[in-house]
């Protein structure tokens, strides 16, 4: 598991370790190039204040040794005569004499060697310094500033998570408050005195939480509505079964058994449509796809024609060869069954209930017409509230096909309108016009 905290730490750490890095080098290069200037400086002085005595010319050479020596000096005539000699104790200097003035590094018994040549009447100073000496010097001065820079970064690393943990103290009193909620408290996290940081996170919980209390509460209405519904038809089929285990009589027996089958028919239509609008309800849906909307009306046509001929009633389709609509063609379908569902329950006998299927603009109408007793105007928005019925309906129907008719067009972003299919008339109809893009 990932720690915020200790990544903060470890980051800030590796973060000081390749400054002081950074720094060391700098300072290394910054020594470096002081130092070389001031000894350059230094070498030109030490030559510039030599004086070349007559008598050391007429004595030989002059040598001295001395430990504290940071220099080794020589005095040479133009013709290179050697004069004055001091030396740097244990590294002697033997490079070859020059008359050119200035600066210049040279290279003697394998060593180098800065040295400042000065030319004068009496004769030729050269002064001489290791080069590696400067260059222990540079790293002597760097690891001296290092080193308390050094000592600091455990320092600074235990203050870092010293103020890490005050500064994610917030977060982890947020987590014990979700920690400690039950699965039943969906009731908002306070936000009063969270720091800025932390507010979206707290708005965004505060919002799942919001979505998910209201689907906690939808799905408590949806069981205690089904349990509902469902109660009658069950009942319907125990007296239907009491009724059967009674009859005596053949003729009686057998429509007690038609009762029952058909009972048992319409709790089974019922149980599909309640799990169907459960499945909408969930949210979950497969990827759109291109339907053939006028082949499914021919199915589902096909399909409830027994139905239609028991009732009497004639049920057709009027659709072209093939019309796409842009969908799930298993929800597709599902509508279509509904409203003709819808309608035969409602279609008098010698009726007609016709599916019809044709382009529309940019999309694709789908309608379905009845003969029925229609629904009347300022009732049809409820109708499309699951479990709502209209008044003094005396039909089997669970109140909700047209529910899940309403949330399959949504969910298709088309658009649906009911209207009288027969206006004027006695027993007005009912058109229902689905509109899907293509």
């Amino acid at each position: 598991m990932k720690s915020i905290r200790a990544h903060l730490v470890l980051s800030l750490v590796a973060a000081l370790a390749a400054g002081s890095a950074l720094v060391l080098l700098f300072t290394y290069n910054y020594a470096h190039t002081e130092l070389d200037r001031v000894f350059d400086d230094e070498l030109r002085q030490v030559a510039e204040a030599v004086h070349l005595r007559e008598d050391w010319k007429d004595t030989g050479t002059v040598r001295i040794a001395r430990p504290d020596f940071l220099y080794a000096v020589r005095a040479y005539d133009e013709r290179g005569r050697l004069f004055f000699e001091t030396m740097v104790t244990a590294r002697p200097f033997d490079a070859p004499r020059s008359l050119d003035a200035g600066y210049q590094e040279v290279e003697s018994l394998g060593e180098l060697w800065r040295v400042y040549t000065h030319v004068a009447p009496e004769g030729i100073v050269q002064v001489a310094q290791p080069v590696a000496m400067r260059e222990a010097l540079a790293r002597e001065l760097s690891l001296r500033m290092l080193l308390p820079m050094l000592l600091l970064i455990p320092v600074l690393g235990a203050v870092v998570a010293w103020i890490s943990r005050r500064g994610l103290a917030p977060l982890e009193h947020t987590s014990r408050r979700v920690q400690e909620r039950d699965a039943g408290r969906l009731d908002p996290l306070p936000t009063q005195d969270v720091p800025t940081e932390l507010r979206p996170l707290i708005d965004a919980l505060n919002a799942l939480l919001a979505r998910l209390a209201a689907s906690m509460d939808a799905q408590h209405a949806f069981l205690a509505d089904a349990a509902h519904e469902l109660r009658s038809p069950v009942a319907a089929l125990a007296l239907q079964a009491q009724l059967a285990e009674r009859a005596h009589d053949p003729e009686r027996r057998a429509a007690a058994f038609a009762d029952l089958r058909e009972g048992i028919a319409r709790a089974s239509r019922m149980v599909e449509q309640l799990l169907n609008l459960e499945r909408l309800q969930r949210g979950g849906r497969e990827p759109a796809a291109a339907v053939d909307l006028a082949r499914l009306a021919r199915e589902v046509v096909a399909g409830f024609a027994a139905r239609a001929d028991a009732l009497g009633v004639d049920l057709g389709v009027d659709a072209p060869k093939s019309a796409r609509a842009s969908g799930v063609e298993a929800e597709l379908r599902s509508l279509i069954a509904n409203l003709v569902d819808n309608a035969l329950r409602y279609a008098p006998r010698d009726s007609e209930v016709t599916v019809s299927v044709r382009a529309a603009g940019d999309g694709v109408a789908l309608e379905v017409l009845d003969s029925g007793p229609g629904i009347p105007a300022d009732h049809r928005t409820r109708v499309f509230e699951r479990f709502q019925r209209i008044p003094g309906d005396a039909t089997h129907g669970s109140g909700v096909g047209l529910h899940i008719v309403s949330k399959i067009v949504e969910r298709h972003r088309g658009s649906i309108a009911l209207e009288d299919a027969h206006p004027g008339r006695s027993l007005p109809g009912l058109l229902v016009r689905v509109s899907l893009p293509a």
